[in-house]
């Protein structure tokens, strides 16, 4: 099964333990505030957000209730369902511009210079191959209007750069990509974005990045 099919087949196995995840656990509060901390301090009410990978749609809420407009995109049906699902009462409903299944990678359908901010918290340590993880980006500096900001999520783990790991979830081996900070500070750089800030998330094997897509 290509790795892509893998990755939804297992977020739609895992839609509550995902939605979750970010309450269960000191880990998953910490991630979830450092986050919203960042949101605020970044993101001015009213702008117009596209979270890629947005899994529960947790920050995509956060935001909505901040009254921006916020377009969610997901390889897991089931998530963005649950999503709708659970919004589908709320006043800010007519704020949601779309709600879609696709990739990272197959994002031509959205406008060109159409968002103030994109979320790529997931796709970057998901798309386990560089020529998606560059396409992936290219996509974000189009959709970007001119001094859009990225937000995006890496895995780290030892001292060579690329390794692929696999974590079981719901039955299925998710493969992720790994690397140093270092190394992801160049590789955004080298791709078209200008670092702003970075750092660990909190005692987790994660690390955040947001750039700037002018350099």
């Amino acid at each position: 099964m290509p790795y892509r099919e893998i990755i939804a087949a297992a977020y739609d196995s895992g839609v509550d333990e995902e939605y979750r995840r970010l309450e269960d656990s000191l880990s998953g509060v910490t991630e979830y505030q450092i986050f919203i901390d960042l949101f605020h301090k970044f993101i001015p009410d009213g702008k117009t957000v596209i979270d890629i990978g947005t899994g529960s749609g947790r920050y995509a809420e956060h935001l909505l209730r901040r009254n921006c407009k916020v377009g969610v995109v997901d390889l897991s049906a089931r998530s963005l369902k649950a999503f709708s699902d659970r919004l589908s009462e709320a006043n800010f409903i007519e704020n949601i511009i779309f709600n879609k299944v696709s990739c990272a990678t197959q994002l031509d359908w959205i406008e060109g210079g159409s968002a103030d901010v994109i979320l790529l918290m997931g796709p970057l340590y998901h798309l386990i191959n560089e020529e998606h993880r560059i396409l992936a980006l290219n996509n974000c500096k189009r959709i970007l209007k001119g001094r859009g900001l990225l937000f995006t999520v890496f895995l780290s783990q030892g001292v060579n750069f690329g390794s692929i790991t696999y974590t079981r979830f719901q039955g299925f081996d998710v493969p992720q990509f790994r690397c140093h900070p270092a190394e992801a500070k160049k590789f955004m750089e080298s791709n078209g974005f200008k670092t702003l800030c970075m750092n660990n998330i909190g005692l987790s094997d994660q690390f955040f990045y947001v750039g700037s897509s002018d350099i």
